[in-house]
Protein backbone atom coordinates (compact mmCIF):
# COMPACT_ATOMS: atom_id res chain seq x y z
CA UNK A 1 0.00 0.00 0.00
CA UNK A 2 2.98 2.45 1.28
CA UNK A 3 4.59 1.57 -2.24
CA UNK A 4 1.82 2.18 -4.40
CA UNK A 5 0.99 5.73 -2.83
CA UNK A 6 5.16 6.60 -3.69
CA UNK A 7 4.07 5.65 -6.83
CA UNK A 8 1.35 7.35 -7.32
CA UNK A 9 3.16 10.54 -5.59
CA UNK A 10 6.24 10.26 -7.94
CA UNK A 11 4.02 9.95 -11.28
CA UNK A 12 2.40 13.02 -10.41
CA UNK A 13 6.01 14.93 -9.40
CA UNK A 14 7.15 13.64 -13.22
CA UNK A 15 4.08 14.85 -15.26
CA UNK A 16 4.10 18.15 -13.40
CA UNK A 17 7.90 18.91 -14.21
CA UNK A 18 7.28 18.07 -17.77
CA UNK A 19 4.50 19.93 -17.89
CA UNK A 20 6.63 22.53 -17.00
CA UNK A 21 9.24 22.45 -18.42
CA UNK A 22 7.36 22.13 -21.96
CA UNK A 23 9.22 24.30 -24.32
CA UNK A 24 7.15 25.86 -27.19
CA UNK A 25 7.47 24.31 -30.44
CA UNK A 26 4.98 25.51 -33.32
CA UNK A 27 1.70 24.38 -33.79
CA UNK A 28 -0.65 24.58 -36.59
CA UNK A 29 -1.69 27.91 -35.89
CA UNK A 30 1.93 29.20 -35.17
CA UNK A 31 4.30 29.46 -38.03
CA UNK A 32 8.01 27.76 -37.86
CA UNK A 33 9.55 31.26 -38.03
CA UNK A 34 6.87 32.58 -34.72
CA UNK A 35 9.02 34.30 -32.27
CA UNK A 36 7.72 34.59 -28.41
CA UNK A 37 6.27 37.89 -27.62
CA UNK A 38 8.97 40.73 -26.45
CA UNK A 39 9.81 40.72 -23.05
CA UNK A 40 7.83 44.08 -20.96
CA UNK A 41 10.68 47.00 -20.62
CA UNK A 42 12.11 47.05 -17.25
CA UNK A 43 11.45 49.52 -14.26
CA UNK A 44 13.84 52.34 -13.15
CA UNK A 45 16.70 50.96 -11.00
CA UNK A 46 15.49 50.70 -7.39
CA UNK A 47 18.08 50.84 -4.84
CA UNK A 48 19.27 47.14 -3.42
CA UNK A 49 16.79 44.91 -1.06
CA UNK A 50 14.13 47.90 -2.42
CA UNK A 51 10.86 46.07 -4.22
CA UNK A 52 7.86 46.99 -5.01
CA UNK A 53 6.51 44.81 -2.57
CA UNK A 54 8.80 46.14 0.29
CA UNK A 55 8.24 49.53 -0.37
CA UNK A 56 5.45 50.94 2.37
CA UNK A 57 3.24 53.75 0.67
CA UNK A 58 3.38 57.26 2.60
CA UNK A 59 0.65 59.07 4.30
CA UNK A 60 2.56 62.33 3.58
CA UNK A 61 4.02 63.35 0.85
CA UNK A 62 5.42 66.48 1.71
CA UNK A 63 8.19 67.34 4.08
CA UNK A 64 9.60 71.12 5.09
CA UNK A 65 9.31 74.11 2.62
CA UNK A 66 7.60 73.81 -0.37
CA UNK A 67 9.90 72.80 -3.17
CA UNK A 68 9.18 75.69 -5.48
CA UNK A 69 12.45 75.85 -7.85
CA UNK A 70 11.69 74.93 -11.56
CA UNK A 71 14.62 73.48 -13.23
CA UNK A 72 15.60 70.02 -12.05
CA UNK A 73 19.60 69.54 -12.10
CA UNK A 74 20.08 65.74 -12.56
CA UNK A 75 22.03 64.09 -9.65
CA UNK A 76 24.85 63.33 -12.73
CA UNK A 77 25.77 66.89 -12.63
CA UNK A 78 25.84 67.08 -9.24
CA UNK A 79 28.34 64.26 -8.34
CA UNK A 80 30.32 64.82 -11.05
CA UNK A 81 31.13 68.75 -10.48
CA UNK A 82 30.00 69.45 -7.06
CA UNK A 83 32.76 72.19 -6.35
CA UNK A 84 30.29 74.20 -9.49
CA UNK A 85 27.10 74.05 -7.19
CA UNK A 86 28.32 75.09 -4.18
CA UNK A 87 25.96 77.04 -1.83
CA UNK A 88 23.25 77.50 -4.52
CA UNK A 89 19.96 76.12 -4.30
CA UNK A 90 19.14 73.10 -6.73
CA UNK A 91 15.87 71.21 -6.89
CA UNK A 92 17.37 67.14 -7.88
CA UNK A 93 15.79 64.07 -7.65
CA UNK A 94 16.48 60.44 -7.04
CA UNK A 95 15.12 56.56 -5.29
CA UNK A 96 16.10 56.78 -1.71
CA UNK A 97 18.77 54.74 -0.56
CA UNK A 98 19.42 55.38 2.78
CA UNK A 99 17.39 57.02 6.06
CA UNK A 100 18.46 57.87 9.15
CA UNK A 101 17.01 55.14 11.45
CA UNK A 102 17.07 57.46 14.77
CA UNK A 103 14.89 60.36 13.77
CA UNK A 104 14.62 60.88 9.71
CA UNK A 105 17.05 63.34 9.67
CA UNK A 106 19.39 62.51 7.15
CA UNK A 107 19.19 60.66 4.19
CA UNK A 108 20.98 59.62 0.76
CA UNK A 109 19.10 59.29 -2.73
CA UNK A 110 20.86 57.67 -5.92
CA UNK A 111 20.76 57.32 -9.55
CA UNK A 112 22.79 54.80 -11.64
CA UNK A 113 25.45 57.25 -11.54
CA UNK A 114 25.74 58.65 -8.15
CA UNK A 115 24.02 59.80 -4.95
CA UNK A 116 23.74 62.91 -2.39
CA UNK A 117 24.02 62.83 0.91
CA UNK A 118 21.10 65.12 1.84
CA UNK A 119 20.52 66.74 5.64
CA UNK A 120 17.23 68.22 7.03
CA UNK A 121 17.90 71.68 7.46
CA UNK A 122 18.45 72.51 11.27
CA UNK A 123 16.63 69.63 12.09
CA UNK A 124 13.62 71.24 11.25
CA UNK A 125 11.71 68.37 10.07
CA UNK A 126 12.35 64.59 9.27
CA UNK A 127 11.45 62.28 6.67
CA UNK A 128 9.85 58.92 7.74
CA UNK A 129 12.17 56.02 8.43
CA UNK A 130 10.31 54.16 6.17
CA UNK A 131 10.87 56.13 2.78
CA UNK A 132 13.69 54.15 1.40
CA UNK A 133 12.78 52.90 -2.36
CA UNK A 134 10.87 55.76 -2.21
CA UNK A 135 11.61 58.78 -5.54
CA UNK A 136 11.92 61.84 -4.08
CA UNK A 137 12.32 65.88 -4.83
CA UNK A 138 14.70 67.47 -2.99
CA UNK A 139 15.36 71.87 -2.74
CA UNK A 140 18.04 72.62 -0.45
CA UNK A 141 21.67 74.43 -0.86
CA UNK A 142 24.40 72.23 -2.01
CA UNK A 143 26.89 72.04 0.86
CA UNK A 144 30.84 72.83 -0.33
CA UNK A 145 32.83 70.18 -0.31
CA UNK A 146 35.02 69.21 2.34
CA UNK A 147 38.43 68.75 2.07
CA UNK A 148 39.80 65.57 3.14
CA UNK A 149 37.55 62.25 4.18
CA UNK A 150 35.11 63.58 6.72
CA UNK A 151 34.23 59.39 7.28
CA UNK A 152 31.11 58.93 8.03
CA UNK A 153 28.00 60.89 9.05
CA UNK A 154 25.63 60.42 11.80
CA UNK A 155 28.19 61.61 15.03
CA UNK A 156 27.87 65.38 13.97
CA UNK A 157 24.69 65.23 12.72
CA UNK A 158 23.11 65.67 15.91
CA UNK A 159 21.06 62.30 15.25
CA UNK A 160 22.06 60.15 17.89
CA UNK A 161 23.31 57.11 15.72
CA UNK A 162 27.25 57.61 15.80
CA UNK A 163 29.42 56.98 13.21
CA UNK A 164 26.78 54.85 10.95
CA UNK A 165 27.13 55.77 7.31
CA UNK A 166 29.99 56.61 4.68
CA UNK A 167 28.60 60.47 3.00
CA UNK A 168 28.10 60.51 -0.06
CA UNK A 169 30.22 62.69 -2.06
CA UNK A 170 27.34 65.59 -2.79
CA UNK A 171 25.97 66.98 0.74
CA UNK A 172 22.68 69.20 0.29
CA UNK A 173 21.14 70.99 3.15
CA UNK A 174 17.45 70.20 2.43
CA UNK A 175 14.63 73.23 2.72
CA UNK A 176 11.46 70.67 1.16
CA UNK A 177 11.16 67.08 0.47
CA UNK A 178 8.41 65.94 -1.93
CA UNK A 179 7.66 62.37 -2.51
CA UNK A 180 6.77 61.64 -6.08
CA UNK A 181 5.32 58.06 -5.90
Amino acid sequence: MHTSRLFVSLAGLTLLLAACSKSEAPTATQPADHKPAALPTQEPAQPQGATAESIKPLTQKKFGQPVTETKTTALTDLTKEPAKFAEQTVRTEGVVSAVCKSMGCWMEIADTTGKAHIKMAGHSFFVPRESSGHRAVIQGKVLAPEGGDKGVCGADDGCGQGGSAKLAQVNIEATGIEFID
